[in-house]
């Protein structure tokens, strides 16, 4: 059954727009291979401080104090919402990630 979906990434503001654009194309082209549909992607921010310092993942655990955020709207199946996440976890670019159910309404929609 496919469900509306809000996810804010944050991502490290030091490598760049064109890197930047390079991550946001692949999560965006990884929500359509799944077979959802992206109903809204913007930049919320950005460059912005963070409250508190958060470490990159992967070999380097570089302590970043800026980070740019990213809002992305999304209709996908829940059965395939796992394999988004773990591509999203596997992006070492992205610092942190939540994915929050939205309105229900709007899958109907697209459903129909």
């Amino acid at each position: 059954m496919k469900k509306n979906f809000e996810s804010m990434m944050i991502l490290t503001a030091d490598i760049g727009d064109k890197a930047q654009e390079e991550i946001f194309q692949k999560i965006t082209k990884k929500i359509e291979s799944l077979e959802g549909k992206v109903l809204d992607a913007k930049v919320w921010a950005k460059e912005r401080n963070l409250a508190f310092f958060l470490k990159s993942r992967g070999a380097d655990k570089k302590k970043h104090t800026k980070g740019c955020y990213w809002l992305v709207e999304f209709c996908i199946d829940t059965d395939r919402l796992a394999e988004l996440k773990e591509t999203v976890r596997l992006e070492e670019s992205i610092l942190r990630s939540l994915i929050l159910q939205g309105k229900s309404m709007e899958a109907e929609k697209v459903e129909a």
